[in-house]
């Protein structure tokens, strides 16, 4: 189980890099885009396009990490008026309930890019494939993600049994 967490936490810190690298390629694009629209008044069209893929890609990824930290929103308001043990229980219920809702986006994200592998982005021309890649990649993140917190409830290493966050 040790093992399964370092492999998870690693994985996380990986996905920061990436993550932290669209983000500023994002904004680079962003930027260059407003220049040519407005200043040079010649916009260029692969950029937007380019811009939407990575900030996709930077919310699914992003969700995974989010995951492992708690940081999703959450309406606690029935885990506030749980005894302790309760609340320990309810928590692991809803990991639960987030790991068979992560698999099944995990295989319908993978199905819906297997579909759309023949057809191409509008600018670019590259499979939207790679597009509707990051709804897999992601839940698959997540559901690694949920099960390394439902390991850290088990062996009593979760931060986050109040309610509060990490």
């Amino acid at each position: 189980m040790k093992a399964y967490l370092n492999f998870v936490d690693k994985l996380n810190n990986i996905m920061k890099y990436i993550i932290s690298a669209f983000f500023i390629v994002l904004a680079i694009l962003v930027v260059l885009q407003v220049i040519t629209r407005f200043v040079i008044n010649y916009p260029l069209s692969w950029s937007e396009e380019i811009a939407r893929y990575l900030m996709i890609y930077i919310v699914f990824i992003g969700s995974g990490l989010a995951m492992r930290r708690q940081q999703h929103i959450a309406i606690d308001f029935i885990l506030e008026t749980v005894s302790p043990k309760n609340k320990r229980r309810l928590n692991i219920i809803i990991l639960w309930i987030c790991a068979v809702f992560f698999t099944v986006l995990c295989y319908f994200g993978l199905q819906l890019t297997l579909i759309v592998i023949g057809q191409a982005t509008p600018t670019l021309q590259f499979s939207m494939a790679w597009a509707y890649a990051a709804i897999p990649i992601g839940s698959l993140l997540m559901l690694l993600n949920v099960f390394a917190l439902l390991i850290e409830f088990k062996t009593n290493r979760i931060a986050r049994v109040e309610g509060d966050a990490l």
